[in-house]
Parts: C-alpha cells; structure tokens; sequence
C-alpha cells in the first residue's frame, strides 16, 4: 500500500476543512458538483502528483523514478509487532486494523495452499513484515525479497537482524531486478497488495513464470475494471499511484497470463473483505485515512474498480 504515505503528504490540504464538508464534496449527486469533482481529481492528478511508485515510469524514455517508500505505517496504523504491514486488510470479521492487517496475510496465505518448507520470492516486500509472518509460521526453505530502495527497505533490513531472519536475496530495486534471478527457482512467487503499483504487469508476469519452479505459483493482488476506463479518468488512478494503463477487465488480464502460459487456479473478488472495508473501517481513523477512505470510495466507484486475488499455476510440464 505504497499509496499511504505519499496521499498524507498531499491532503494536508484538507485540514482546514471539516469532515462533513469533505464528505458532501465527495459523495453529492449533484450535477454541478459531479463535473467538479471529476475536473478537480484530473486537474490534481496530472499536477499534483510527480512521484511515481515501484515498477512506475511516467515517460518510457526516462530513467524510472521510484516511489521513495515511507515507514510512516510503523506508527500511523496499528501494528502488531514484529508484523508490520501496509496492505489494505482483509476486514472480514475484524475491525481493527492490527486484526485486518494480519487477517489479509493469512487470507493470502490460506487461498494459495502455501505449505511449510516451500521456497518463496515476494516482490513488493515493504516493511517486511510479512516476509516474518511467513517465515515465523511456514518455515520456508528459502524466502527472497525485492524491494525499492528507501525507508521501508531500510526498516525491513533492520526488522529482519533484530529476528534472526535470513532473506536470501534481498534485492533493493524495482520489480525488474528479478531478471537477474536464476529460472526454475521458487515454489511460490508473491506481491501482497503491490503489483497494481507496477508498469507492463505483463512483464511482470512472463519473469515469475521463468523463477518459478514447474508447478510453481505466481499469486497477487490486482485492482481489475467492470469496463473499459475512458482515457480522460484514467490519470486519476495516479491518486493511487496506479499506472494508468495497467488497470484491466478480468478477461484482459486472465488472457495475459494464459499467453504466458500460466493456469488460473484462482481469481477471486476481495472488493468487499478489502476496499469495502478499508472504507467502512476508515471512518473511526485519523483524519487523513478518512480523507482517503472517502476519495477511494468515489473512485473505485465512479470507475467501476474491483480489487482481485489471483493464483495462477506454472504447469509441471514446461521446462526453461
């Protein structure tokens, strides 16, 4: 959720006005105000957001400028130490989000079958705790890690001596340093709550089909759309630091990943455990996680967005 650290710095905005206020500007029907909301969110998206997240270029031909991680959700959401995570959280019978947090692991965990001494690769790993939740109760063979250079990075190191964990690798850098990783290696490839950040998903698929093992695992998170996104919204997805070609039907995505070769064992619709939560849930947090919680209502709304768990398959068969 590299989206939290970066939406704080730019609602401070906001403050000054009541929470009332804010919530009719973003939730009237009104016509008028309708046309004014949607000019508004293009208007800021296109220049009021310059930074762009893990695997996230704005101009193909410029060098990537990476979404400098922040550690802030160490302190602004409730943890439960050593597992500290950034992920929207799974709120199904939970409604805090120290509860919400964890549950969206084991919920990631669950789904995939993931089983102890398995080898995993998470890319997108953040603060790190999740690389401690799986090597606390699945004992893994081997877990690698990769992950942008920045603050987060640097907690997770840290969080990771004070554990005794080994990471073996943990690679700084965007998604695309797993390139260097050799084939047929892992038994599970993971991004929790991350891949949605990353530019040519496509891309990113065809590499963790190469790392994974013949009956291996690729499984993520997506935000997926009802319908095609008409090209003048689509800059607001860089609210959420979405790349805003990289938001597709079901039908797209699930075609990507076959032309690869991959096999769809799972792709369920968490948009309401999830999005839907995190929104419901948000209304008791700070005010800027309301502020949040508000904008992403409208927009995954107004869009026609849903949030997607997939767990696709390397077939034994396929060999590199």
């Amino acid at each position: 959720m590299a989206w939290w650290a970066a939406f704080r710095s730019r609602i401070a905005f906001s403050q000054s006005c009541s929470s009332a206020t804010m919530e009719f500007l973003i939730a009237s029907n009104w016509p008028w105000i309708r046309l004014m909301r949607w000019m508004s969110l293009v208007w800021f998206s296109e220049r009021l957001i310059p930074i762009y997240p893990a695997g996230y270029t704005k101009d193909a031909r410029k060098k990537m400028t990476p979404f400098p991680f922040s550690k802030s959700p160490v302190t602004e959401l409730s943890q439960v130490p050593p597992y500290y995570v950034s992920n929207f959280g799974h709120w199904s019978g939970v409604t805090e989000y120290q509860e919400a947090g964890i549950h969206f692991l084991i919920e990631f965990a669950k789904h995939c079958r993931l089983r102890k001494n398995a080898s995993i690769l998470e890319v997108g790993s953040g603060l790190g705790g999740s690389i401690l939740y799986w090597s606390h109760h699945f004992s893994p063979k081997q877990i690698s890690a990769i992950n942008l250079v920045g603050e987060q990075s640097n907690f997770a190191k840290q969080l990771f001596i004070e554990n005794q964990v080994l990471v073996d690798p943990f690679l700084e850098g965007s998604w695309e340093t797993m390139k260097i990783l050799p084939p047929n290696q892992y038994d599970f490839v993971f991004s929790v709550d991350a891949a949605y950040h990353f530019e040519n998903t496509k891309e990113f698929y065809r590499e963790s089909f190469r790392v994974l093992q013949p009956g291996g695992k690729l499984v993520f998170n997506l935000f997926q759309s009802k319908q095609k996104i008409k090209s003048p919204f689509r800059s607001i997805l860089k609210l959420f630091f979405i790349p805003k070609d990289q938001v597709k039907m079901v039908e797209d995505t699930m075609n990507d990943l076959e032309d690869i070769g991959f096999v769809i064992e799972k792709n369920q619709n968490w948009t309401n455990p999830v999005i839907d939560g995190f929104i419901q849930n948000s209304k008791k947090m700070q005010f800027s996680l309301q502020t949040f919680g508000s904008l992403l209502r409208i927009i995954t709304r107004s869009l026609g967005l849903q949030y997607h768990y997939y767990v696709v398959i390397k077939p034994n068969s396929v060999s590199l």
